[in-house]
């Protein structure tokens, strides 16, 4: 599990295991502290376009 912690003052806030965004407010010094996950696309190259018959 990962720790959330206040950025102002280390208070842990919170764990988590899998989360997108998140947003808490410091109950000790009332920094408002946000997490936002990066999702990391793999870039692969194009694939070549292939010509297909098609019927109507």
């Amino acid at each position: 599990m990962i720790d959330f912690r206040c950025d102002k003052c280390n208070k842990l806030l919170g764990k988590f295991r899998e989360c997108r965004e998140l947003e808490i407010k410091c109950p000790r010094c009332g920094e408002l502290n946000q997490y936002k996950a990066i999702e990391h696309k793999i870039q692969s190259k194009p694939a070549k376009k292939k010509w297909a018959a098609v019927s109507f």
